[in-house]
């Protein structure tokens, strides 16, 4: 059974949100974009560039926001960006629910100047569909997540010792399989709003619809199942005349709409699950309304993250 979100939760989080806000803006915040390293006695925005040690020939430029100076202690919050590439906005859309739940909030830009492809972003890299070729692991987007997490726990000198990674569309594609192929991770919740379509967890369909052919077994997805992820699924989401809407007859076969696919996806999953007889740590959540918003899905994530709401 999905959990469907009553109205007045919303109503209650804008509220407090906007208020939240509205003092926040009262007090003086130092933004500094384009630096290297993040400056952690200061609050409010920066940017810094992620190399991952060297390894790579065009830096990430990564968008920071913190509600405080000092946050050593906060949780972090890594927030995929959509398929336009727009982390920026993405980003300050998620601003004041990080200022309410008090939350250090990291943006990686994974630009089409540098991941022109989309498979290099929305598949991570994994597979080159042009080539007809799978990638090599140290080739791979997901690969950098978690040294991305690594870096800002060094900059901050933060006690994390895990993080909560968020995404929206293109951005939930990336979560969905970032869980398949890295499911050894260090994420405490995840949340994958509104994704296109999905690679289903099933032998029966080919990569990258589904596994078939993907070398990578049914049964290695037991700890993803064990992780906690929301899927969150917009009630509205239902336009396939939109522009960005994927349209083909392997992704329709998921669904008709990206409401009626994550609902087929969730299914298959916890299928999956019972067949492997592993724990489901999974909810699928029913946002009432919701089309394909950024804005109202964040603020649900971030609520999820942290208000325990069950």
């Amino acid at each position: 059974m999905a959990l469907i979100l009553p109205r007045n939760i919303l109503r209650d989080l804008t509220i407090l949100t906007s208020l939240l806000l509205f003092l926040l803006l009262l007090a003086p915040v130092q933004p500094i974009w384009a630096q290297r390293e993040v400056d952690k006695s200061v609050s409010g925005k920066q940017s810094f560039y992620f190399d991952n040690g060297g390894k790579l020939r065009t830096p990430i430029k990564v968008y920071y926001y913190s509600p405080k100076a000092n946050p050593d202690s906060l949780p972090i919050v890594i927030l995929m960006h959509g398929a336009h590439r727009n982390a920026k906005a993405n980003f300050s859309e998620a601003l004041d629910a990080a200022a309410v739940f008090n939350c250090v909030l990291i943006a990686p830009e994974f630009s089409k100047d540098a991941y022109p492809e989309g498979d290099m972003y929305t598949f991570g890299n994994v597979y080159n569909r042009r080539g007809k070729q799978f990638n090599p692991k140290e080739a791979w987007t997901f690969e950098l997540i978690e040294p991305l997490f690594d870096e800002v726990v060094r900059q901050l000198k933060s006690t994390s010792t895990g993080y909560y990674i968020y995404g929206h569309s293109a951005g939930g594609q990336f979560v969905s399989r970032f869980l398949m192929y890295e499911p050894v991770n260090r994420i405490i919740k995840a949340a994958a709003a509104n994704p296109g379509w999905y690679t289903m967890p099933t032998n029966n369909v080919d990569f990258p619809y589904g596994l078939g052919k993907s070398a990578l077994p049914l049964a290695n997805l037991d700890t993803m199942y064990s992780k906690k992820l929301f899927l969150l699924l917009g009630t509205a989401d239902t336009i396939r005349d939109d522009e960005d809407f994927y349209k083909s007859a392997q992704a329709d076969a998921e669904g008709m709409t990206r409401f009626a696919r994550g609902q087929n996806f969730f299914q298959q999953s916890r299928n999956n699950a019972d067949y492997l007889k592993v724990p489901f740590n999974w909810t699928e959540v029913f946002v009432p309304d919701a089309g394909h918003s950024n804005t109202r899905m964040c603020r649900f994530a971030l609520s999820l993250f942290f208000m325990d709401i069950k």
